[in-house]
């Protein structure tokens, strides 16, 4: 007979745990549960603090997409060397400017658009589902479990 060994990562267990317990209470809540890498060292040195999300977590900007921009190019021109992590900011830029991508698609945003490039508490208003500076619909939540 063969033995099957499955490992899972320490936090997915965690997580189990967690709802097995408290299902009533938060099973209405987004969590968000972040991979860790266990490099905190390296982390802290390329960090840009005088970026001016990280000096003010209400400042926000818009932006004027220009023919040729792509999502992922406008965070790493806003969002860069923050330490944030991408996809949050990707879903968040999403979730804030539906009318600007092309059917819905992330991928294709229309030139000329002005969007809004999100504050940190604007973001973590989203992730906690609490909209209150950000207008979306109450039963939008934004999810994210682990990876790059």
């Amino acid at each position: 007979m063969k033995k099957i060994i499955i490992k899972f990562p320490y936090y997915f267990i965690f997580i189990l745990l967690l709802l097995k317990c408290y299902s009533v209470s938060i099973a209405n809540e987004p969590f968000v549960v972040l991979e860790h890498s266990g490099n905190n060292q390296s982390l802290g040195k390329n960090i840009d603090k005088n970026n001016p999300f990280l000096r003010n977590h209400s400042h926000n900007q818009y932006y004027t997409v220009k023919d040729g921009d792509s999502l992922s190019g406008i965070i790493n021109k806003f969002y860069s060397n923050t330490g944030l992590n991408k996809k949050i900011i990707e879903v968040s830029i999403i979730q804030i400017n539906k009318k600007a991508f092309v059917r819905d698609n992330p991928h294709y945003l229309f030139a000329g658009k002005k969007i809004k490039v999100p504050s940190i508490n604007e973001i973590m208003n989203l992730v906690k589902n609490q909209p209150n500076s950000v207008k979306s619909d109450a039963t939008q939540h934004i999810y994210f479990f682990g990876g790059n």
